[in-house]
């Protein structure tokens, strides 16, 4: 079972659904126990749906894959760190 830590470090991918199966489940079996957690993702869902929906973000493809690449290899440089 994965820790708090470990979910935060996890919900970018989950979210964008690019989480590996086990990682997934291990996600969800955390989620299904931990009223935090439950929070916590509830809360980034309904903001990347909000987010989404608005269309007040909405940038050409080639600015956005660049910048949302490099967010997401901080993210997984920073996980590796930890």
């Amino acid at each position: 079972m994965i820790s708090c830590t470990d979910f935060m470090a996890e919900i970018g991918d989950y979210l964008d659904g690019e989480a590996a199966a086990a990682v997934r489940a291990q996600i969800e079996a955390h989620l299904a126990h931990c009223h935090t957690c439950q929070i916590m993702y509830d809360s980034a869902r309904k903001t990347v749906k909000v987010l989404t929906d608005s269309g007040s973000f909405d940038l050409p493809e080639a600015a956005s894959k660049p910048i949302a690449e490099n967010v997401m290899a901080r993210i997984r440089s920073q996980r590796r760190s930890s």
